[in-house]
Formats: C-alpha cells, sequence, structure tokens
C-alpha cells in the first residue's frame, strides 16, 4: 500500500532586485542637439538590453521554483490493468464442528466439582458434577405428593363405583313407578271403569224391574180390593213399596250418568297425570343420577391426572439427579463458558449455573474455521461460497485456503465495548488445507482475505490520490509545472487502488496528498466567504 508523503515545503527564493545605475544626463540646448542624438540611441539600446535580461531572468527563475515545486509533490501514474477487489478482515480460530454442554438441570445448580479448563477428556467420562443436596428434598417432597395423589385416586375410584350403584337402584326405582302408573290408567280404561258401568248398569235394569214388578202388585192389589179380594191397607202398602223402588231407579240413573259423565273423566285424567308424572320422574331420576355419576367420573379422572403428573414429576426429579453428573459427549478439549463483558459468568467451582446455560465446549481441533465481523460498509459483497485466503499468526509463512461458509444476516451488537454503533456482521470462512500437525487452538488470529471480484482493464490510482470536496470526488493531475484539480467518477475499489471511470486517463500522474490539497482549498474558501456568513448567522441568533 502507498502512503501520502507530507509535503515539503520550499525554501523561499529570494525576488531578484535591479540597481540603479546612474546614467550621465545629457545637457539640452539647441546648439548642441545634433551631438546629443548619439548618446539618446544608446541609452535606449540599453534600456532595451536591461529589461530583456531581467525578463529572461525571471521567467528562468520561476520555471526553476515551478519545477522544485512539482519535483517535491508525491505522485502516482495511473495503470490499466486488472483491480481485484478483496475484503482484509481480522478474526479467530473456532472449531467448525464444536460440541457444546448445557446445564440440563431444571431450576439450574450450584457446581460441585469441575476439571481444569483446557483438558483432555474422553468420550463420557466426567467433567463437572452438581451439588445434589436441594434436588434429594424436592424428591422426597414430590414422594409423599405423589402418594397423597395416589390415594385421593382410589377414594375417587370408589366412590364412582357406590354412585353408579345408586344411581342404578333409583333409575329403577323410578321406572317401577312409571310402569304401574301405565299399567293403572290402562287398566281403568280399559277394565275397571266397563266393570264399574256395567255393574251399574244392572244394578239399574235390576231396580227398573223391580219398580215395574212393584207398580204391577200396585195395580193388581188395585183390582182387587175393586173386586173385594182384598183390604184397603194394602194399596197403601204396595204404593210406598212402589214409591221406593220409583226412587231407588232414579237415584241409580243419576249416580249412572255421574259416572259416565265426570267420575270416568275425573279418573282418567288422575291417572293419566300420575303416569306423566312418573315418567317425568323417570326422566328427572336419570339426569341427576348421570350428573352424578359424571361428577364422580370427573374427580377420579382429575384425581388420576394429578397422580400421573406427580409421578411424572417425581420420575423428572429422579431423572434430573442422574444429570448432575455432566459427562463429555466426545473426546476433546474442554473449554469453558464465559462471557466477554463479565467476568462473573466464568464458569468455576461453586457457580450458579441456571437451566440450558452452556457451560463448555469441546472443539474438533481437526476441523477448523476462522470466525471474524465484517464491517457494515462491505458486507453487502461478501457472498457465501467465495474463495479466501488467510495467515494465521502462528503460521506466518504459510498461506492457507478455504471458502466463506456464512454470513450473518443481523449484526452483532458491541455496545457493551463501547462500539459507538460501528455495526459489524459476523463471517465464517473454512480451512480446507488446515496442516494436521500444526497444533492450532481456538482462539489464535488469523487475517483473512476474501476475494470478491476482479475487474478486468480498469485505470486505477492509488487511493490516496482521490478525496471529496463538494459532495464529488476529485484527483489532482500533475502535468508538468501545474497541478489541475479535477472531478472523477469513481468505480470499485479495494485496501490500495480504486478504479477511475471518468476524469483520468491511463499514464496520467495523480497527487497522492489529495485530501490535505482539498482541506486546504476547503479552508482558503471558508477564510474567504466564511466569515461575515458566520457573523450573519450569530446575528440572527441574537435577534431570535
Amino acid at each position: 500500500m502507498l502512503h501520502t508523503e507530507p509535503q515539503i515545503q520550499s525554501p523561499a527564493v529570494p525576488q531578484p532586485h535591479t540597481a540603479a545605475v546612474p546614467l550621465p544626463t545629457p545637457r539640452i540646448g539647441l546648439p548642441s542637439a545634433k551631438r546629443s542624438r548619439p548618446w539618446m540611441g544608446r541609452l535606449v539600446r540599453l534600456v532595451l538590453i536591461a529589461g530583456a535580461v531581467l525578463g529572461l531572468g525571471w521567467a528562468g527563475w520561476s520555471w526553476a521554483v515551478s519545477e522544485r515545486k512539482a519535483a517535491e509533490v508525491l505522485t502516482a501514474t495511473a495503470a490499466k490493468g486488472d483491480l481485484v477487489i478483496t475484503v482484509i478482515e481480522r478474526g479467530e480460530l473456532e472449531s467448525a464442528k464444536s460440541t457444546q454442554v448445557v446445564c440440563e438441570v431444571e431450576g439450574g445448580g450450584k457446581l460441585a466439582s469441575i476439571v481444569a479448563a483446557g483438558t483432555r477428556v474422553k468420550k463420557d467420562q466426567e467433567v463437572a458434577r452438581f451439588d445434589v443436596d436441594v434436588l434429594l428434598k424436592s424428591i422426597n417432597e414430590q414422594e409423599v405428593k405423589w402418594e397423597q395423589a395416589e390415594g385421593k385416586a382410589k377414594t375417587a375410584k370408589a366412590e364412582l363405583e357406590v354412585q353408579r350403584n345408586k344411581s342404578e337402584g333409583e333409575i329403577a326405582k323410578a321406572e317401577l313407578a312409571l310402569t304401574l302408573a301405565n299399567i293403572d290408567h290402562e287398566s281403568y280404561e280399559e277394565g275397571e271403569y266397563q266393570v264399574e258401568v256395567d255393574r251399574r248398569k244392572g244394578t239399574l235394569e235390576l231396580g227398573k224391574k223391580e219398580l215395574k214388578e212393584a207398580e204391577d202388585n200396585l195395580a193388581f192389589t188395585r183390582d182387587m180390593v175393586k173386586k173385594g179380594f182384598a183390604q184397603l191397607e194394602q194399596i197403601r202398602v204396595m204404593e210406598l213399596q212402589a214409591e221406593g223402588k220409583r226412587y231407588q231407579v232414579r237415584q241409580q240413573e243419576a249416580d249412572l250418568r255421574v259416572f259416565e259423565k265426570f267420575t270416568r273423566l275425573r279418573k282418567t285424567t288422575e291417572l293419566k297425570a300420575k303416569a306423566d308424572d312418573a315418567k317425568r320422574d323417570l326422566e328427572r331420576t336419570k339426569k341427576s343420577q348421570a350428573a352424578a355419576v359424571d361428577k364422580n367420573v370427573n374427580e377420579l379422572q382429575g384425581a388420576e391426572k394429578t397422580a400421573g403428573l406427580e409421578k411424572r414429576h417425581l420420575e423428572r426429579l429422579r431423572a434430573q439427579l442422574e444429570k448432575c453428573v455432566v459427562k463429555a459427549p466426545q473426546d476433546g478439549i474442554v473449554i469453558y463458558f464465559k462471557r466477554p463483558w463479565d467476568e462473573m459468568s466464568r464458569i468455576r467451582t461453586g457457580s450458579n449455573v441456571y437451566y440450558l446455560q452452556p457451560i463448555f465446549t469441546l472443539p474438533d481441533l481437526d476441523n477448523m474455521q476462522v470466525s471474524l465481523k465484517v464491517h457494515e460498509s462491505v458486507v453487502k459483497k461478501v457472498k457465501k461460497g467465495q474463495e479466501a485466503t488467510m495467515q494465521i499468526d502462528a503460521l506466518p509463512n504459510q498461506v492457507l485456503h478455504g471458502k466463506v461458509l456464512y454470513v450473518a444476516t443481523l449484526a452483532a451488537g458491541d455496545e457493551w465495548r463501547g462500539g459507538g454503533g460501528v455495526k459489524e456482521y459476523k463471517t465464517e470462512v473454512s480451512i480446507e488445507d488446515l496442516p494436521t500437525d500444526a497444533g492450532l487452538r481456538p482462539g489464535m488470529t488469523a487475517e483473512v482475505k476474501i476475494y470478491i471480484k476482479t475487474v478486468a482493464d480498469a485505470v486505477t490510482v492509488p487511493v490516496q490520490a482521490v478525496t471529496e470536496l463538494d459532495g464529488k470526488q476529485i484527483c489532482y493531475v500533475v502535468k508538468g509545472a501545474d497541478i489541475e484539480r479535477r472531478t472523477v467518477q469513481v468505480g470499485e475499489a479495494n485496501q490500495q487502488l480504486i478504479q477511475i471511470l471518468e476524469g483520468v486517463s491511463e499514464g496520467e500522474r495523480v497527487a497522492l496528498d489529495a485530501r490535505v490539497r482539498a482541506a486546504a482549498e476547503l479552508k482558503k474558501q471558508e477564510s474567504k466567504g466564511g466569515g461575515p456568513k458566520k457573523d450573519e448567522s450569530q446575528k440572527k441568533n441574537k435577534k431570535n
């Protein structure tokens, strides 16, 4: 990379001074006019020669000074060729297949013992152990809760059997009552009523026959009294008997009419109402008993679920007891978890670890990669699959190769470090030719160069030759003794060169102190026009 050298100020060159040469003053007079003309010509010639000599000297001095100033400017020549666009960042080595072990003890716990950091462990070897006193107490308490829940479930099951038996008895009683009510109703309609009607009608017919017989006896007795064969007192007795029979017949007729018209209706309505009431009572009994059974079923189900939950909780606690011994899932080196900004988060004996908190990782040292952070200004250029080379500080004389594996979508926040809002994106690069005997470790530093693309036949200048002034990209082109400011259009750039699309041609020389010159011009502009504007703005502020 080219660096801009500080511009050397040329020493001040003393200005040439012309010494006044006293010339003989010609005497002017009419008698000597002819003798003075040769002196006047020589004087004019001397003045002209002196002016020419002074002009040539001044021009030569100015050219020498400008050439000296131009020679003191650090320049570079615009060249045409392939421009390789790269992104260079520093990162750290990490394992591409690290296995992270987290705390699986629900509710977390306190570490009673751990192996030293960096220890090589084998698969299923104990790495850490949690304190189990609190967990054992919880297991004992949970066993009591489970036993109580089991007892409630058995009681609920027995109560359900009792309720089902009771419901069957109550429903049977209601069904029997309904059956009897229907029998009574049908029996009266189809049997009892007709029997009673026939009985009453028979009694009425018998009464009518007796009345007819009494009337016949009365008529015969009267006839016999007229003939003198019977006494008059017998007629009175016969009349009383006939009147009694007639009264009985009328009473029986009225009783039959009341029975057929009213008693039957009343009895039928009553028996039908009793049957309907028995039916409703049966339905009510079925529903109430079903509700009672459902209640007991729900209580049993709730008790069984509670017992099941308590049992599963007990089993989970017993399983947690096994998880209090943390073992290595594979061979590797133990690297304990620690937050970069929090020293208290470092895993050590006596640390309180929460549930699912990382405890340690076991990196696979045979499969390494580089993790780096790419600045937001260039992250859009980095894509998955791009080629990359890297130099690891531990292997200074060896260039390794790889590819971009991953580019984060979200920026990695580093506000806790006082990052000042700088956005960087985590990027992972593989190492395809990792030496097997390199002895690399996670955390080693590496410089990664990601190859974005190559711009063919690009006119390029060093990045120091381009700067921004008044919102435009400019260059200072050196032409002989002159330095010309030009507005240029730039294209792609890397850490050293920038592409010029318009404004500078191949072979032209550009000054490498563009920023210094632009700053000087800006300062000159401000000194000319910035002062009064500032004063006017200050006056406006005072008025407001």
